[in-house]
């Protein structure tokens, strides 16, 4: 297991060469920003189903089943190496069989926020999109939380 682990990681820095991430291999920073936003809505009240942090070059997507029962905020942030990070929500369509947009977040900000409420339960696709890297950096730490009230 340790040999398939350090193949992959071998991998990934030939596959993407010499992509800089503030805080280079550190991912707790970005850990720690999602740790008080889970406070923060936790003393709130509100409920987060799913969170995710991965690492982005360009594009990620996440997928979850929402419930119309529910009103969802999702929220992404990314560390200090991002300028302009969006969000764009899709529902899928299984009589199209291709995905709509529903909802997305166009501010300049290192940090997006979207509210989308089922008319129907669905599978949802999250694009998780970095526009724009801060000078010298081309790639970001990013934590994406789905939350309910």
């Amino acid at each position: 297991m340790k040999k398939m682990l350090f193949f992959a990681s071998f991998l990934l820095m030939v596959a993407y060469g010499s992509a800089q991430c503030i805080n280079g291999t550190k991912s707790y920073p970005i850990y720690k920003d999602g740790a008080a936003l889970v406070d923060q809505m936790d003393s709130d009240g509100r409920e987060i189903v799913r969170i995710e942090y991965d690492l982005v070059f360009d594009k990620k997507e996440s997928f979850r089943n929402l419930s119309p029962d529910w009103e969802y905020t999702i929220v992404a942030f990314a560390d200090d190496g991002v300028e302009d990070l969006d969000l764009k929500v899709y529902v899928y369509d299984e009589l199209l069989d291709k995905y709509t947009e529903v909802a997305d977040d166009n501010s300049t900000e290192s940090y997006a926020i979207v509210t989308v409420k089922p008319s129907k339960a669905a599978l949802y696709k999250v694009d998780v999109i970095i526009y724009k890297f801060k000078e010298g950096y081309t790639a970001a730490r990013y934590g994406l939380m789905y939350i309910h009230d």
